[in-house]
């Protein structure tokens, strides 16, 4: 019999239950040996292609809005209404391990980790477990291990009061950072400037969901790589243009890949190795860790790190790069197709980078094609068109997507920055924004 399933929340796995479970959409659904649950559309990762040995034997949980696409590409599948909140993924999962038959349960972003590795620890499946993934989620237990073995961090508090909440904030200095420890895609995160910015911000937050931290001046970077065991097999760093939080004054997201034979790549490969050693030891994965770089020395001081690939576009940057998709490979890798630390990543020799645009206020009329030029790889629409916009709410909300190539990291930057008035010629808007 499998363990006992833990409360969870709609929010929260720390609290109570707080939705009904829903009937179980699995009558007359044969139990597949492979289960796989996956928000990200067919256009990005499709899975009829990269997995024909397996596909007849493999159910695929998925949202609703990617349903069909996966449809076109495999015989089971079954999809939720609401993917990333509330119990309903977490509930058939457990369903459909809890009918027998299941050998393999993979996982593949950020929202997947914890359900599935507590799925896996009910059904004793193989795989990442809970007190595995944990560290690699929650921020709070994050920054605990990483800091206690020496690596520089930010200051940080789990706050029991606003008082609390304020006295760091007097201690450290405004502006503070407030974040869920559990949230991604810098969902939630915000700066507060004062103390009346602190009390609006903590009435809204989740006290089991929230931490605070001082705030770096200085460059973000992150470093992508896979890591097996404990030991980084492969590393690309590679430098933000603006940051995660840019998106709340609406100006885009973009990445370069430093050139690898500097100083500074291997400054930040090794900066890597240490913060995955610091952290439980997992099967080959990817990570994707993010990192101040601040004025002056340029000393480094952790952010945070997953357990997953990287998101926007660095699966594509990270496949020109090498000439082997990531993503395909660690799926290839969890199921038992393909041996991951044996594969071997290869240089191109080339850099690349992406640019993320994101949606104003107002109505989005037309986008038209980009001019012909050699260094965009991909131009990606991620909208229907016309649309109307509130703003973007998360450093990978975007209406227009680019990745680019060139010699240097140097020539990736300026071609970015070329995207960025690409972009607006593309783009016809309608509203007060505009």
């Amino acid at each position: 019999m499998p363990p006992a399933r833990p409360a969870r929340s709609c929010r929260s796995p720390r609290t109570p239950r707080c939705c009904p479970r829903l009937p179980s959409p699995l009558k007359g659904h044969d139990v597949s040996a492979i289960v796989l649950p996956l928000r990200i559309p067919d256009t990005v990762t499709p899975l009829g292609d990269w997995l024909p040995e397996v596909k007849d034997d493999l159910t695929l949980v998925t949202s609703g809005d990617a349903e069909p696409g996966y449809r076109r590409q495999l015989p089971h599948v079954l999809a939720t209404s609401s993917y990333s909140t509330g119990p309903e993924v977490e509930d058939l999962l457990d369903d459909l391990c809890g009918a027998g038959g299941v050998r393999t349960l993979v996982h593949v972003t950020e929202d997947d980790i914890l359900r599935c590795a507590r799925v896996r620890d009910r059904h004793g499946l193989p795989g990442l477990r809970y007190e595995q993934a944990l560290p690699w989620r929650d921020k709070l237990i994050m920054k605990g291990i990483v800091s206690g073995h020496g690596v520089p961090t930010p200051r940080y508090l789990r706050p029991a009061s606003f008082a609390e909440a304020e006295r760091f904030a007097r201690r450290v200095g405004y502006p503070v950072v407030v974040k869920p420890r559990l949230g991604y895609a810098s969902m939630g995160v915000g700066l507060v400037g004062d103390a009346d910015e602190l009390r609006r911000a903590a009435e809204a937050w989740d006290p089991d969901d929230v931490m605070l931290e001082s705030f770096t001046q200085g460059d973000v970077l992150h470093i992508d790589g896979f890591m097996h065991d404990g030991e980084v097999l492969y590393v690309q760093a590679s430098r933000y243009l603006n940051n995660c939080l840019s998106f709340h004054d609406a100006l885009p997201l973009g990445s370069v890949q430093l050139d690898r034979d500097g100083e500074e790549h291997a400054r930040l490969a090794r900066f890597a190795e240490r913060v995955v050693a610091a952290l439980p030891p997992v099967d080959f994965s990817p990570f994707h860790l993010e990192v101040f770089r601040k004025p002056g020395a340029g000393d480094l001081e952790f952010c945070e790190i997953a357990c997953r690939l990287g998101g926007a576009h660095i699966m594509e940057a990270l496949t020109y790069a090498t000439g082997v998709n990531p993503a395909r490979l660690w799926i290839r890798h969890q199921i038992g197709l393909q041996n991951g630390p044996e594969t071997p990543l290869a240089d191109t020799g080339r850099r690349y980078g992406w640019l993320l645009v994101p949606p104003r206020r107002g109505r989005l009329v037309r986008v038209s094609e980009p001019p012909p030029v050699e260094f965009i790889k991909d131009f990606i629409v991620k909208t229907a068109v016309p649309r109307d916009f509130d703003g973007a709410h998360g450093s990978t909300d975007s209406y227009l997507a680019f990745v680019v190539d060139g010699a240097s990291e140097h020539e990736v930057e300026s071609n970015l920055r070329k995207c960025i008035d690409i972009a607006a010629e593309c783009s016809e808007w309608e509203g007060a924004d505009v």
